[in-house]
């Protein structure tokens, strides 16, 4: 009896991955091996300064502790006994699951698995996660909103051409309007009814199937929400807390380009050719608008994005060494982050077995929730 041969079968998935693997080891040799690339840095005299070095590493690894210590705090909430080692494991499996999926959209699903292994619900795992990007959103928003206030004249420069201020605009504003949405949706329900309204019309509109049943869960999900973000917020310490933690996490960020930037001596030779000098304050402002505006880019890292952003913006302070800057940034904040935190992954073993039962489990919570959310498609 003849098996019949599989055929193999090219999905859009398997080519977007392709795609995305070119994109970053193409944009990881060209800085690497074109002139002024890693290599010429590496053959230079000056080098590099590795105690400059290890201190941007080890300030970026501290926002991922910190990024812990606020997983932390938010889930003892309603579990005290949550030990703190298992909320690195929550954070890191995370870190690692969003660097690999496009717009870090894995991560968070991923981390409610291994709740749900830890024995923490997953309306309240969901809702605490949620909760935490929104705080990181408006953190990093108000950074960016300080930063063009305070020093639109390190940004004025970039606005070279039609390209790149639509790539600063388009980026600004759909992070802006991100963050809005999930504000609106997390503690807005007059709001969120009325957006819930709009999206029926559409869904009836376009003919979806079962557009009333999707828009029943979608509604039940959004009040799942608004009633753990209530609960959430009612310990106003503990908000205050959170927003402590969290300014400090994206300062660590928001810090490394300029530890990078002692690393490569950029102080000394700004000085001998006559370059701007750049300092911390005027970092924190630049990396800011840089995390604002890659994420544009829907790609896993946001590859391409990130790069340009950087050289866009940071092109004046490192000059001829913008090229090995970019290399050494993303190796830190991300290939570094990927490769110290691949181990976590193996917390989330089985999770594609289980995945049925987190839904389920996620239904049963959203059943709890009174029908008191109107569809909008009537």
């Amino acid at each position: 009896m003849n098996k019949e041969k599989k055929k193999f079968k090219v999905s859009g998935t398997l080519i977007f991955n392709l795609a995305v693997g070119v994109i970053t080891v193409f944009l990881m040799i060209y800085f690497i091996v074109s002139d002024g690339g890693m290599i010429d840095l590496l053959k230079s005299r000056d080098g590099i300064i590795v105690g400059w070095l290890i201190v941007a590493l080890a300030v970026f690894d501290m926002n991922i502790v910190m990024d812990a210590i606020v997983t932390f705090t938010f889930i003892r909430s309603k579990y005290p006994d949550l030990k703190f080692l298992q909320a690195i494991k929550i954070t890191c499996v995370g870190v690692f699951f969003s660097a690999i999926t496009p717009s870090s959209t894995g991560g968070q699903p991923m981390q409610l698995y291994l709740m749900s292994k830890m024995n923490i619900s997953v309306g309240f795992g969901s809702a605490c996660m949620t909760q935490k990007f929104i705080v990181y959103q408006f953190v990093t928003m108000a950074f960016s909103i300080f930063a063009i206030v305070v020093k639109f004249d390190l940004f004025s420069g970039a606005f070279t051409g039609f390209w790149s201020s639509a790539f600063i605009i388009l980026g600004f504003a759909v992070q802006l309007g991100i963050t809005a949405l999930f504000i609106i949706v997390s503690f807005s329900s007059r709001l969120t009814k009325k957006l819930l309204a709009l999206i029926g019309k559409i869904l009836n509109k376009f003919k979806i199937k079962n557009a009333d049943g999707k828009l029943k869960k979608l509604s039940k999900e959004f009040e799942m929400f608004h009633t753990s973000n209530k609960a959430l917020m009612s310990d106003k310490k503990r908000m205050v807390l959170i927003y402590a933690l969290v300014s400090v996490q994206v300062l660590l960020i928001l810090s490394v380009p300029f530890f990078i930037y002692l690393a490569l001596d950029m102080p000394k030779i700004a000085a001998e050719m006559n370059m701007p000098q750049g300092n911390w304050f005027n970092f924190i402002c630049i990396q800011s608008f840089v995390l604002f505006t890659s994420n544009l880019i829907p790609l896993p890292g946001a590859s391409g994005g990130a790069e340009a952003a950087f050289a866009l913006y940071y092109d004046p302070l490192f000059g001829f060494r913008t090229k090995p800057a970019i290399v050494i940034w993303r190796f830190i904040t991300y290939y570094g982050a990927m490769i110290l935190t691949v181990p976590f992954s193996y917390y989330t073993k089985g999770h594609k077995e289980h995945s049925k039962e987190i839904e389920e489990e996620l239904e049963e919570s959203l059943e709890e929730i009174p029908e008191n959310v109107s569809s909008g498609s009537e």
